[in-house]
């Protein structure tokens, strides 16, 4: 995945929501800000749970978030599952390439994401090797891991990482599913706020990890993998 410094108008930039774009699939990056108080040490084992979460930031200012609707989706289903009975229903109805547009339409800067509870505050480290499972296409830039991070140890995010799944693929465990893994410590991208170096390290503290869509389609998401615990049922198993 070739990334291009592209980023939406600077009031969306000012957002917890941080934008980037790739060159063959544009993206945008985030899922909020939402901060646990951080550990101090790691905690083994890790209880995994996933948050589905999804919003939409209306033109023409990208300013006023609004939660699921009509522009994205994000949901708990027990019509599609590779582990279990369930999965997480990730869907955007509208292209975010409209972002970039004279007009944009309503939707293009929506997102859809299943947010991983349970490891924030741990180390990158500590954190490994993380991966999903999708059902839909596996593409450079959604389905993806977004990660935000600390560097300096006050809980707050300092920087935002990418770990897309066509970069990672790891196998097809099932008919129409692909499974993507990649250590946490190399992310395909990643910058420092509001658009530096990239300052992760193994040291770094987990503000939030999510798996993130920003394009239009439809996926579901199972299997997900961090801090050597695995989840994709409601109630964390």
């Amino acid at each position: 995945m070739t990334i291009r410094l592209t980023l939406l108008p600077p009031a969306m930039v000012a957002l917890p929501f941080q934008v980037n774009a790739c060159i063959n699939e544009p993206t945008a990056a985030g899922t909020g800000s939402r901060l646990s108080a951080a550990r101090l040490v790691a905690v083994d084992p890790v209880s995994l749970k996933l948050d589905p979460t999804a919003g939409n930031f209306p033109p023409p200012d990208f300013l006023r978030e609004t939660g699921n609707g009509p522009f994205s989706q994000a949901q708990w289903t027990n019509k599609v599952a590779l582990d279990g009975k369930f999965s997480v229903l990730l869907a955007k109805a509208v292209d975010f390439a409209s972002c970039y547009t004279a007009t944009p339409e309503n939707g293009c800067a929506a997102f859809a994401a299943a947010i991983v509870t349970g490891v924030e505050g741990i180390t990158i480290a500590d954190l490994g090797d993380i991966g999903f499972s999708v059902s839909g296409s596996c593409g450079g830039g959604s389905p993806r891991f977004n990660l935000s991070y600390d560097t300096d140890g006050d809980g707050q995010a300092n920087g935002v990482a990418f770990y897309g799944c066509a970069a990672h693929v790891s196998g097809t465990p099932a008919a129409g599913w692909t499974s993507m893994s990649v250590s946490a410590v190399t992310p395909d991208f990643c910058y420092t706020f509001p658009d530096g170096a990239c300052t992760l390290t193994p040291a770094s503290t987990v503000v939030e990890l999510s798996v993130l869509v920003d394009e239009k389609g439809t996926w579901h998401i199972d299997r997900v993998q961090a801090a050597a615990a695995t989840t994709g049922e409601p109630n964390g198993t």
